[in-house]
């Protein structure tokens, strides 16, 4: 893979005004994954909006980072109740006759 799409893990953390600790536990727990090439840590651009979710989390509503894995599992949970919910109703709408005025 081209570092040219990759995100530099130090600057978008620097960005954030995070330690790059933050990236070190999400890491550990599972909720983020890095690419090493050589010395330098990137990011994959399809993990920046659920990474800066979870950073919002994090200062807005001062969820520890240690928690962090738990809210991501909890919100991943819900856009999949959603989805489904959304699902059924299509299929309902399917079956429902349709009303003649």
């Amino acid at each position: 893979m081209s570092t040219e799409t990759l995100i530099s893990a130090h600057e978008f953390f620097a960005y954030h005004q995070l330690d790059l600790n933050f990236m070190v536990i999400l890491e550990e727990q599972g909720v983020l994954e890095t690419i090493t090439i050589g010395p330098v840590r990137y990011l994959h651009p399809n993990q920046l909006v659920p990474l800066e979710r979870l950073i919002r989390l994090h200062r807005e509503l001062a969820v520890h980072v240690e928690d962090l894995d738990i809210v991501a599992h909890l919100l991943e949970r819900l856009e999949q109740a959603q989805e489904q919910v959304s699902q059924l109703q299509n299929r309902l709408a399917f079956y429902e006759p349709t009303s003649r005025s």
